[in-house]
């Protein structure tokens, strides 16, 4: 199946190719997006599987919305 993209988008190749990556992580690369109302506790399981995941020798990493943007001293 042919992935049809907008004209003003453009793929990038990346030089580390997800091959690569999941080759040296030992495990498939995956994305969970996690949608739903504020304060639905989205970010509670977030936490909660990314706890499992990494006693499980899973490489992850949470991106919250909530804390994108801020900046810690």
């Amino acid at each position: 199946m042919k992935k049809e993209y907008h004209e003003n988008i453009v793929w990038q190749h990346a030089q580390i190719t997800r091959t690569y990556h999941e080759s040296l992580n030992g495990h498939r690369a995956v994305i969970l997006w996690f949608t739903g109302l504020s304060g639905a506790g989205k970010s509670t399981i977030a936490q909660a599987l990314e706890e499992q995941l990494h006693k499980q020798k899973c490489r992850t990493f949470v991106l919250d919305g909530d804390n994108s943007g801020k900046t810690h001293a």
